[in-house]
């Protein structure tokens, strides 16, 4: 073979080589660009819904009803003693399942911005007060509904000097997983972020709520519950990246 020949052989399989090499890198490119899109959306789909539980002892279970007049609770390093509860005396309009007549224009608002809920039926407004959502654990945006009422039950969770022990706590609503709207004797800081995600409110104030909202009945939701980063009177509750139940 000349030396003419093997020069043209050798640009010919140098040629080859870097177009072997170039269609090697398009697809290891295009290859790599559609991993990367399946990975954020992937993790845009499962962190989404990666919520950290209000109740970190009682996610998934003792969501009951529980009185235990007597017990020592625990907040903020604090020894707390809460008040009693004597289910026996109190009124029967206190009813888990709300009203008789179930009323779906019923709808809690929570204005994280503002610390302030709001209550309408329909175009009247019930209620507006000072509450306390998360400090230590974000509370969630969307929108749901009340899947059920307790006038009394034991929250716990949080870590070191986070740790909190709560026994009976009042006028327990859950709307999401264990995130609820609930009466709070072991602060009075409402107007602030205060709670593990819970919704914190006056005893007063939870009580008169629980009275007036809903717990699912038959075919019937509970009542609507929007938490919003920003809400405006009467009905336009702003939220960023609310979740789906």
């Amino acid at each position: 073979m000349t030396k003419k020949t093997r020069g043209k052989k050798a640009r010919k399989n140098s040629a080859i080589f870097r177009k072997k090499s170039f269609r090697h890198y398009i697809r290891a490119l295009f290859l790599a660009l559609i991993v990367t899109v399946i990975v954020f959306a992937g993790s845009k789909y499962f962190l989404k819904d990666q919520i950290p539980c209000a109740n970190s002892r009682s996610c998934k279970s003792d969501l009951s009803l529980k009185v235990e007049n007597g017990a020592i609770g625990i907040f903020a390093g604090r020894r707390i003693l809460p008040p009693e509860i004597n289910l026996a005396s109190e009124n029967t309009k206190f009813s888990v399942l709300g009203t008789n007549t179930p009323n779906p224009q019923k709808h809690i608002y929570v204005d994280l911005a503002s610390q302030i809920l709001y209550a309408y039926d329909g175009s009247n407004k019930f209620m507006q007060t000072f509450i306390s959502s998360g400090r230590w654990n974000r509370t969630p945006v969307g929108n749901f509904n009340i899947w059920t009422k307790l006038r009394s039950t034991r929250m716990s969770g949080g870590s070191g000097n986070d740790a909190y022990d709560l026994p009976n706590v009042p006028y327990v609503m859950f709307y999401y997983r264990d995130f609820g709207l609930h009466g709070a004797y072991w602060h009075n800081n409402f107007g602030y972020t205060m709670s593990h995600g819970c919704i914190n409110m006056r005893p007063i104030d939870a009580g008169a709520l629980f009275e007036w909202a809903e717990a699912p009945s038959n075919s019937q939701k509970g009542t609507a519950v929007s938490i919003c980063n920003q809400f405006i009177e009467p009905s336009t509750c702003i939220q960023e990246n609310p979740i789906n139940p």
